[in-house]
């Protein structure tokens, strides 16, 4: 049977010649050349001259793959040791490094009751560097990817050395991970939520209180965070007054809506956003190039994620531009109404955006003597169906007028629409004033608006 020297020895012998050996690997070789080899540690460790001469020891190399090994057999009272050892190998064995997962502090949370206070602060500010929860995990990867990325273009930049045209040309080639849109709520990692359990069932109150402290914090932090892009958000919008042609459109507009005893008002709010539209934060391949083919250095591009299909349609409200009841404005995006996919004159396309978004504001809002405004909590309500049948219908009427490249362009717009955009087509033979007639009528509804009400309304 084998003892201490023999284990003393076999630790100074190994690894041999040039070779690694990982935690699994001295567990694996210490069993099969000493099969005692628990037995013997832990036999010595009650005596401290015994567990010094193995404290004193030192392999070959690979020594702090042999301390977690050391630590894991003789468990708590070791770990408490070697917690405030002066030998980093030691000590790294039992603390976990933030990119580690094999720290023994980390895989011994149900010892909690036993740890030390110190041993508890480490395990709880470990816990939250590497598993952060949402959505700072989300940032966290965001900033990994492009680390990526940018790492992949100072490479081809080396390599290829392009001028500075070039250089940008194939910067934008390179596929840009989109910024995380970040959570209202502070959702702890399940790592966090676990710990929190043994903590309670330990019925540790002292850091019961510390990691609900935590948790508020970040919640907090959280909130600002958000707060912060909200802010950032709004400062990418500028006011965006209509020019000539497109007041022309909108006094057409208004001419068709006082026919019918509607008061002219004052625009709500027109903002040009450069914020992605939602479809695009939906699907981010939408916005590349169609055309631009993989070339060499697409080989260390980053990888999509291809689970979703893309929609074949697309509307206006997660594209080009949106009406917002609740804000009483209007927002169109610049970036969707630039989208080369369209193949559409930006001008005309920005022009019926507009028009369809402010027929939106009519329906909701444009004052009639006698006539309340559209409820907003019911109107936001109504089905899309409504929504956008009334908007397409009043940009169809001015399109019947003006004709030309403002009726191409809602044409070919509208070809690519879901069907709630094309519901237009079963009132655009009714006669206008019966139609502005049936406005009346929805904004009296005590419940939000259902196509069969519309058609109701018309009679």
């Amino acid at each position: 049977m084998a003892g201490l020297d023999d284990l003393i020895d076999f630790i100074k012998n190994n690894p041999p010649g040039g070779s690694y050996w990982s935690s699994s690997d001295w567990e694996k070789n210490l069993t099969r050349s000493i099969p005692n080899w628990r037995d013997i540690i832990a036999e010595a460790y009650k005596d401290p001259l015994k567990r010094k001469s193995i404290e004193n020891t030192r392999p070959k190399r690979d020594y702090d793959n042999l301390c977690k090994i050391l630590v894991q057999s003789i468990g708590v009272e070791l770990a408490k040791r070697w917690f405030y050892s002066d030998v980093d190998d030691q000590k790294k064995a039992v603390k976990k490094e933030w990119w580690e997962s094999d720290g023994w502090l980390n895989n011994n949370t149900h010892l909690w009751s036993e740890f030390d206070s110190n041993m508890k602060n480490e395990v709880l500010t470990k816990k939250f560097t590497s598993y952060p929860g949402e959505p700072f995990k989300s940032f966290k990867n965001w900033r990994d990817d492009f680390k990526i990325l940018w790492h992949n273009f100072l490479k081809l930049m080396r390599r290829d050395k392009p001028n500075w045209v070039d250089l940008m040309q194939t910067w934008e080639k390179f596929w840009i991970p989109k910024f995380p849109i970040p959570h209202t709520d502070y959702i702890p990692s399940p790592q966090i939520e676990k710990l929190r359990n043994i903590i309670e069932q330990a019925s540790d109150m002292e850091y019961l209180a510390k990691i609900d402290e935590m948790i508020s914090l970040r919640e907090i932090a959280c909130k600002n965070m958000v707060s912060q892009m909200q802010v950032s958000q709004i400062q990418q919008r500028v006011p965006c007054n209509p020019d000539r042609n497109e007041r022309e459109l909108i006094a057409r507009l208004m001419e068709i809506t006082g026919r019918s005893g509607y008061s002219p008002a004052a625009l709500p709010p027109i903002l040009l956003s450069s914020e992605t539209p939602p479809i695009f934060v939906k699907y981010p391949e939408l916005e590349e190039d169609e055309d631009n083919e993989r070339n060499e250095w697409d080989q260390d591009r980053i990888p999509r994620n291809r689970e979703r299909t893309p929609p074949e349609t697309f509307s206006i409200e997660e594209l080009l531009g949106v009406y917002q009841p609740d804000q009483e404005q209007i927002i169109i995006y610049e970036r969707g109404i630039r989208w080369r996919r369209h193949r559409l004159d930006e001008e005309w396309l920005f022009a019926v955006v507009l028009v369809h978004e402010i027929a939106h504001w009519i329906t909701h809002l444009l004052p009639k003597s006698g006539v309340p405004t559209w409820a907003t909590d019911l109107y936001v309500q109504g089905e899309a169906d409504v929504h956008e049948g009334w908007a397409q219908l009043m940009t169809y009427w001015i399109a019947e007028q003006v004709g030309g490249e403002f009726k191409q362009t809602f044409e070919k717009l509208n070809s690519n629409q879901p069907p709630p955009y094309r519901v237009f087509e079963q009132f655009k033979d009714e006669p206008i004033d019966k139609v502005m007639a049936s406005l009346e009528k929805l904004r009296l509804l005590s419940w939000p608006a259902r196509l069969q009400d519309w058609k109701e309304a018309i009679g």
